[in-house]
């Protein structure tokens, strides 16, 4: 078992041996010891001199079990041979020393990969390329924050490709708001575009590019398909941003990215685990394990937005988020004078949302015998748990007033003088930093998450429901102060670019090559996400839903060579079809239940 576990870890063997180059370990297992039974050690064979099946075609591919089955017939048949006449001891040390020697070799090409990138950040002369979850026109923070990071970096000088997901038109119709399908990624492109244009201004051109990927229904989220690293732009090579590292990563089939690029920094959005706890809590234990594994296995560091994240190995702490210049500039325009409004909440009607807190503080204000204070919700009237949480506001006696969705655009919000947020379970607010740029009071709980709020004057804290209250009658009766152009370019994108630039030359120079924990991890997660049986099966015991099915894309060659996006979705769709519509409604209904 030992041996056989070992054997597994040997997943860049094939490498040296693709390369043309045969250094000692690589041998054949009987010269390897001739020299310790007494015999005299050939030289080294030539390339040439090799049989055909002895030269591994290597192709980028960091699958252990894979490279297990590459390595050449013969030198295992031999190893095996001697083994049986030797000792199993025998074998086992050939394949630690095989081990050994790569890991070194990969080590020094990873310096020296890590050493140039140094010095490419001293001159700003870097590609990047930033992978993604989602796309508009889904109005998420992953579909926006990483467009806007791409754009400001683009205005500041940077080479930069924006690799978006591309969905299947049925399944485009289940995520996007209003019926809104594309037919072709360019349409999609176009509109991704004009929405940046109309709602931050112009930007230097940067490329887009799109992956394959499915859309679960289950976890309401994007799936990657495939090996997303494929997809990446022809020039790119140098600075890989992965936003939601654990996400892209939790059915990755292909190279490692630590392989394809010369840094690969991870940007981590979402409390996964709080999500987990909230709603399966039996998942949050193993989830907590996958997500530290697949960062360490495929990400040199990362960044967590706020220190609300479970703890990730090579991580450190930044807001590289900000603010669209459209909020900064309402912001600007409107005096203090004019907010004349109440108090106001945008954002989904979930329990996740912290309305448990809100209906238990202005509940205490009812007790007391006071005048219920309004608070208006700003967000969709459907959803999971709508109708349990408008009943519970309702039951308790307390003022809110539920206004259907909008965001901080809409004219409706501009003259509140309150924004409060009662959420816990935040990595870091987009909507408390627009309301902030907006010139308005934020009242937020005292939590790690809104770390970065505190540096603000119009930033209210509290703790208990004591408070809450007090500060809510305080800002309902005072002025906002004026924002300074300090606090303005702090909340921007062009001070979140600032920070992101500091950020990857810190993260430059505190990248290591990785260690043999970290390929022995991605050797884990290479061989249970492999492209045969196996890994289907796999995939289909942990709930890949719509990315199960995928030996075909691993063994087709048309379709692992294609560079044709739609083919390959329209391929898995035919392989694994999306829920028709009462398999939609089904899905949610046993939904409702579970957060029940």
């Amino acid at each position: 078992m030992g041996v056989a576990l070992l054997a597994l870890a040997i997943g860049s063997l094939p490498a040296g041996l693709a390369s043309g180059s045969f250094p000692e370990p690589y041998h054949r297992p009987t010269e390897l010891f001739a020299g310790s039974l007494g015999r005299p050690k050939p030289s080294p064979p030539r390339v040439d001199s090799l049989p055909p099946e002895a030269v591994v075609s290597h192709q980028g591919n960091d699958n252990f079990a894979a490279a297990i089955l590459r390595f050449p017939r013969q030198a295992v048949g031999r190893a095996l041979a001697f083994g049986r006449s030797r000792s199993c001891a025998a074998v086992a040390a050939l394949l630690l020393s095989g081990l050994l020697n790569a890991h070194r070799r990969l080590c020094a090409e990873k310096k020296a990969a890590l050493m140039e990138f140094v010095q490419s950040v001293e001159t700003g002369s870097y590609h990047t390329q930033i992978f993604t979850t989602a796309s508009l026109p889904w109005k998420t923070g992953t579909a926006i924050n990483p467009l806007l990071r791409a754009a400001y970096l683009a205005s500041a000088g940077f080479r930069v490709t924006l690799c978006l997901p591309w969905l299947h038109p049925a399944e485009q119709a289940i995520v996007y708001p209003n019926g809104i399908v594309f037919e072709t990624p360019a349409e999609q492109e176009a509109f991704v575009r004009n929405w940046l244009l109309k709602h931050d201004g112009e930007h230097p051109p940067f490329e887009i590019s799109f992956y394959p990927a499915r859309y679960d229904l289950d976890r309401g989220s994007i799936l990657p398909l495939g090996d997303t690293s494929r997809w990446m732009s022809a020039s790119a090579g140098d600075l890989c941003i992965l936003e939601e590292p654990e996400h892209l990563n939790w059915y990755h089939l292909g190279r490692n990215w630590r392989r394809v690029f010369k840094l690969v920094v991870g940007v981590v959005h979402t409390n996964y685990i709080s999500y987990a706890r909230m709603y399966q809590p039996a998942g949050a234990g193993p989830l907590r394990f996958i997500n530290t594994g697949v960062c360490r296995a495929y990400c040199d560091r990362l960044i967590k937005l706020s220190d609300t994240l479970q703890p990730l190995p090579r991580s450190m702490v930044c807001n590289v988020h900000g603010v669209r210049s459209e909020f900064i500039e309402l912001g600007r325009a409107t005096s203090q004078k004019q907010l004349t409004g109440g108090a106001y909440f945008i954002g989904k009607v979930l329990w996740a949302k912290g309305y448990s807190h809100l209906i238990d503080y202005l509940a205490q204000e009812v007790a007391s015998g006071k005048e219920p204070t309004r608070i208006d919700i700003f967000g969709p009237k459907t959803g999971d748990d709508f109708e349990q949480v408008e009943a519970a506001a309702k039951k308790a006696g307390v003022a809110l007033q539920f206004c259907g969705g909008c965001d901080h655009s809409d004219k409706a919000v501009h003259s509140y003088r309150v924004f409060v947020n009662p959420s816990q379970t935040e990595v870091l607010s987009t909507t408390t930093a627009e309301a902030l740029a907006m010139g308005k009071f934020v009242l937020i709980r005292r939590h790690v998450s809104n770390d970065f709020f505190t540096q603000f004057e119009n930033t209210l804290l509290f703790e208990t429901p004591d408070e809450f209250l007090s500060q809510l009658q305080f800002a309902l009766s005072a002025t906002p102060a004026p924002l300074t152009e300090e606090e303005r370019h702090t909340l921007s994108w062009a001070g979140a670019t600032d920070r992101f630039r500091q950020s990857i030359a810190l993260c430059a120079q505190l990248a290591k090559p990785p260690s043999l924990t970290d390929r022995l991890v991605a050797a884990a997660f290479g061989f249970a996400e492999n492209g045969g049986y196996s890994g289907n099966v796999m995939r289909y015991l942990s709930g890949a839903g719509p990315v199960t099915k995928q030996r075909w894309l691993h063994q087709q060659q048309h379709f692992r060579s294609s560079k044709d996006v739609v083919e390959v979705v329209e391929k898995s769709v035919e392989v694994a079809p999306p829920p028709t519509i009462s398999q939609q409604q089904s899905i949610a209904e046993r939904t409702v239940r579970t957060r029940s």
